[in-house]
């Protein structure tokens, strides 16, 4: 049997440097992917953050949060009968206020219920359009338009315990915002958010 050389050419000690340094890098990136999926996330985390608001035109505005049923009943269009039901732990809701130059308003949700199942049901039981439009990138997402006077747009997505709902609306006369606008912010969430236990 052939063996290695005591001492192997510049190019292949080159090669065997940059495959180990290759492998180190990869071995990293993936511990670091699983420490980050095991650090809790707080609530307040859960919604649009500044950066992804701006990308809809959007700003930070009035940020509430309930462990009321009735409550979040109001908020999220679910039944109170739905949400104890479901196992509704609590929710957070951001209003988020319009940015030039766009006339646009926004509502960003995330609920915890005590199991996945419970979480799945919810955006099962969220209202339905026949209009849709693909929300890439997000396992189970449901995304709806309504395009009237009022141009909106609709994100329902669960993740572990929690459900997600992202809605942004405009004047029907006016461009700017569109459902491809709101998956990709989306898109952003869900991956701040994805694996990520509550504290």
């Amino acid at each position: 049997m052939r063996s290695w050389p005591i001492s192997a050419p510049p190019f292949l000690r080159r090669w065997l440097v940059a495959f180990g340094v290759m492998v180190c890098v990869a071995a990293l990136a993936a511990a670091a992917a699983v420490s980050a999926a095991e650090t809790p996330l707080p609530l307040k985390a859960r919604v649009f953050n500044p950066s992804e608001l701006h990308s809809l035109f959007l700003r930070p505005g009035k940020e509430g949060t309930t462990r009321d049923p009735a409550t979040w009943s109001r908020d999220s269009g679910l039944t109170v009968a739905q949400l104890r039901r479901d196992g509704f732990v609590v929710g957070i809701r951001e209003d988020s206020k319009p940015r030039s130059p766009v006339d646009a308003v926004g509502v960003s949700l995330a609920a915890q219920f005590k199991t996945p199942a419970g979480a799945a049901r919810a955006v099962a039981q969220e209202p339905t359009h026949p209009r849709k439009f693909p929300v890439p990138g997000i396992p189970g997402a449901r995304g709806y338009k309504y395009l009237g006077q009022t141009r909106e747009f609709d994100i329902y997505f669960a993740d572990g315990d929690f459900e997600y709902a992202e809605v942004v609306a405009q004047p029907g006369d006016e461009g700017g915002l569109t459902g491809l606008l709101l998956a990709a912010a989306t898109r952003s969430l869900y991956h701040r958010v994805h694996g990520r236990p509550a504290p």
